[in-house]
């Protein structure tokens, strides 16, 4: 009879282990497919999944669209530190004027980005999603061309690389506007602060 109880109990025990692994299981394959349902409603969805799945918080089972969002707009600023990183290197070392205009315009847009997607300081608060939101939705219409800068650059290695950065640069920053928009979409419709005007004498 003890015995009988025993390995009842063991079977019970044995089941419920069973059953908790089964929905811990269900329960990571759902987060998966909510991020990648997530990215499948952006533009560039490989992308999309490619970055936040290397990204600690957002590949997190609990991650939040508030997090994927964050995660892409680091995911963007560093793609954008290493385009524009890799143009700085490229000047001190192309001899040729036109290359040179090349890099340092491509450069200069990249930087001008970077100056609303980096926060040094390490956290993105809703003013920070606010901005960025801003800033994406004004360069989505009105965004620089490294195609059109590099026209006349001869077809060098430099050249294209750079060009393939860039263009990793832009899909992220696509993406991250297509996340900002299911997180905040009412954020950053507003229009900005107008240029201060200068004081004539």
């Amino acid at each position: 009879m003890e015995a009988r109880s025993a390995m009842s109990w063991y079977c019970s025990s044995l089941l419920a282990i069973v059953v908790a692994l089964f929905l811990s299981a269900s329960l990571g394959t759902g987060a998966g497919a909510d991020l990648k349902g997530s990215c499948a409603a952006t533009p560039h969805p490989d992308v999309c999944v490619s970055a936040l799945q290397k990204d600690a918080t957002a590949s997190k089972p609990a991650a939040t669209p508030r997090d994927l969002a964050e995660a892409a707009v680091r995911a963007a600023a560093d793609a954008g530190a290493a385009a524009g990183d890799y143009a700085r290197k490229e000047m001190d070392v192309v001899k040729e004027n036109v290359m040179w205009q090349c890099l340092n315009e491509c450069a200069e847009d990249i930087e001008e980005a970077l100056d609303h997607l980096d926060d040094s300081e390490g956290g993105i608060d809703d003013a920070k999603l606010k901005e960025v939101k801003l800033f994406l939705d004004t360069a989505e219409h009105d965004a620089w061309n490294c195609d059109q800068s590099c026209k006349g650059a001869p077809n060098t290695p430099a050249k294209t690389t750079l060009l393939a950065k860039n263009k990793d640069f832009e899909k992220l920053m696509t993406v991250t506007l297509a996340l900002l928009k299911r997180t905040c979409p009412g954020a950053g419709d507003a229009p900005g602060p107008a240029p201060a005007k200068s004081s004539k004498p």
